[in-house]
């Protein structure tokens, strides 16, 4: 297999070298130039902690696509005797000999870490939520790319992995149970490789073309109660320009994802058993705590619905099961564009634009393929995005059947 790779990567330098663009050529932009942005960033993970600091991002690093960013953030941390902390460096598009081949990677570090996990399946209760509790969280990663064709064309492979040390849950009750009940992972890791087509005329704000995407992840089992299962995305865009000189764009989206179980995990069901007599109902909590970890034994998990890019109406990972259907319109508008550069010591780039933005969304998850188009979900709202030559900067509001969410974020849903 790994001759067949490197067979298949010396055609496509080859053929890169005579050929500059598969249907749709580049359109011409400026230069990157370096740039940077210090940003402030508060937020909140309902019902675990809020938090708040600042972020830092360089970009266009020598006139190339590579970005560094630095995160820091604290707060109160729910369930915890001391504040809540991550720290996150992040190191993308790195060139390795040559602007064919890169580099990124990660490195995240948590102190007293908290997030929700909801019910299985598309019916699922919102309000039946439990909260993961971990002292410290420990992730690294790494991705290898390589790109032709002005990259349009890319193949890549990384891997990710990690050191939980387990804290305890809280069930939708608020009962707090301690680590041994928790079902966390305590050394999650994983690996994904994928093929990306980005024949548009630009990758980072494309405005007539297609994008095509498949991506296979990997998920080993780190211990008896967890499944070891893989995902398959496939995703792809059409970019349908719509009004004159390319000031509207009707973007298309359709993503379908699956999982596949290869070897089913084990829970004990003897570590989830009490005293009803001393905590009268806890054993109903755990019964039913049970059963949801042995669902999760027994299945894998495809990608989610809900969060920044899919069903935006719905908090993050809102929806998920063994399979996932998505589809996303959105129409892109680009009320005014201009080249002003800026330098105010903390902030330095060029503002290129502002666009506003219309979508509508549905999707469904289902623990089988042959339920895929039933029980869909909905979402709509409108966004604002600031587009500079090195990033593009998303605020959305969407809207769905159990309220709205505001999603701040760097790049495009799709």
């Amino acid at each position: 297999m790994f001759r067949h790779v490197i067979l298949a990567l010396l055609f496509l330098f080859l053929w890169s070298s005579t050929t500059y663009a598969i249907l749709f050529e580049r359109r011409k932009t400026f230069e990157s130039e370096i740039s940077w942005f210090v940003y402030p960033v508060v937020g909140s993970i309902p019902g675990v902690q809020d938090f708040y600091g600042l972020g830092g991002t360089v970009s266009g690093i020598g006139g190339s696509e590579s970005d560094i960013t630095l995160v820091s953030l604290k707060g109160d941390a729910e369930y915890f005797d001391d504040d809540f902390q991550i720290d996150i460096l992040s190191i993308f598009d790195i060139p390795l000999f040559t602007s064919h081949l890169t580099f990124s990677w990660f490195s995240t570090k948590i102190r007293n870490a908290g997030w929700p996990e909801g019910e299985r399946g598309i019916v699922s209760d919102p309000e039946s939520m439990y909260y993961l509790l971990a002292t410290n969280v420990d992730a690294s990663g790494g991705e290898l790319s390589f790109n032709v064709l002005e990259n349009q064309l890319e193949l890549y492979y990384g891997y990710s992995d990690a050191s939980v040390k387990p804290y305890g849950l809280v069930d939708p009750n608020g009962t707090f149970y301690n680590a041994q009940n928790s079902g966390i992972i305590e050394s999650p890791r994983g690996y994904r490789y994928g093929l990306y087509i980005d024949d548009t005329d630009n990758r980072r704000d494309p405005r007539i073309g297609y994008r095509f995407q498949y991506e296979k992840w990997g998920q080993p089992s780190s211990r008896a109660g967890n499944s070891e299962y893989f995902q398959e995305d496939y995703n792809i865009s059409g970019y349908l320009p719509i009004l004159d000189e390319g000031k509207g764009v009707l973007v298309l989206n359709q993503f379908f994802g699956s999982s596949t179980v290869i070897k089913k995990g084990k829970v004990d069901r003897s570590q989830f058993v009490c005293d009803n007599s001393l905590k009268p109902g806890c054993q109903d909590l755990l019964d039913e705590l049970y059963a949801r970890q042995k669902a999760e034994a027994e299945n894998g998990k495809a990608t989610s619905l809900g969060g920044t890019n899919r069903l935006r109406g719905y908090r993050t990972n809102r929806f998920y099961d063994s399979y996932t259907n998505f589809q996303g319109a959105e129409f892109r508008w680009y009320v005014h564009e201009a080249q002003e550069a800026f330098n105010f010591f903390l902030e330095k780039g060029t503002f290129a634009g502002l666009q506003l933005a219309f979508f509508y969304e549905r999707g469904t998850v289902s623990p089988d393929k042959y339920s895929l188009w039933k029980n869909m979900r909905s979402s709509y709202g409108a966004g604002t995005r600031f587009i500079f030559n090195t990033i593009i900067v998303r605020i959305d509001r969407g809207i769905g059947k159990e309220g709205g969410e505001t999603t701040f974020f760097v790049g495009y849903p799709f």
